[in-house]
């Protein structure tokens, strides 16, 4: 019984003090709005999914961060194709994107912490130096996973989707997922600690530890918990 008057007490306690105003720390508050330049917090995935359901939330968090981007029109493509609520992605505020992709707008957050919170700490650490830019293959593809008829759509057909093939770093060197990914040298490395760390801030992150289809790319999507090559059920690529 005194449990039960106690945990009354508290919530009327902290009901009082929602009323007045108060509000606990944006990192410990689940509905605080995410800052991309911020340490990821407890809550991180719960803000990211919020992100996708509330655009104009997600488009000024990227500007807050510093996201280089312009907003681009819906499209309607065939066979459920197409994507809305999406950006033209230039650049994260650090680094700089090979070519603009259109994608959808969670994705572009999600690739502003990736760049964040596990590329640059991961070079700086392997080559105490930043990546500049990321290279990629594209976004947005109307196509079946895998390109099977029977498959259902993959990811990129809505633009939520990214390849990444690559990095450069500020010396110039380049850095290739296809080529460095296995050999044990300090880029390999750097690619494997990129891996790791990357699969703490975005929704899934496939690379050439899931299958012959993704040994030259990082496959990165902004859904998802964090799925990573080594345990769980694929999802949609």
């Amino acid at each position: 019984m005194r449990a039960w008057l106690l945990l009354i007490l508290l919530g009327s306690l902290i009901a009082l003090a929602w009323v007045r105003g108060w509000r606990p720390p944006d990192r410990y508050n689940p509905w605080a709005p995410l800052d991309l330049r911020a340490e990821p917090d407890p809550f991180l995935r719960y803000k990211l999914r919020r992100l996708a359901a509330d655009p104009p939330r997600c488009l000024a968090a990227l500007q807050r961060a510093g996201a280089r981007f312009t907003s681009v029109d819906d499209r309607h493509g065939p066979g459920g194709c197409g994507w809305h609520d999406a950006v033209r992605l230039r650049g994260t505020g650090v680094a700089v994107l090979s070519s603009p992709a259109v994608m959808a707008c969670p994705l572009a957050a999600t690739l502003v912490l990736f760049d964040r919170d596990a590329l640059q700490p991961a070079a700086r650490s392997a080559f105490q130096q930043p990546v500049v830019r990321i290279d990629h293959v594209g976004s947005y593809a109307c196509r079946n996973v895998y390109h099977r008829n029977d498959a259902p759509l993959s990811r990129h057909a809505r633009a939520q989707a990214i390849d990444i093939t690559g990095f450069r770093l500020a010396d110039g060197k380049q850095v290739r997922i296809g080529e460095a990914w296995g050999d044990g040298t300090p880029a390999g490395r750097f690619l494997h600690r990129v891996r790791a760390r990357g699969c703490a801030v975005v929704g899934m992150l496939l690379g050439p530890d899931y299958n012959a289809a993704h040994r030259t790319h990082f496959h990165i999507e902004a859904s998802g918990w964090g799925y990573c090559p080594g345990g769980g059920t694929a999802q949609r690529r």
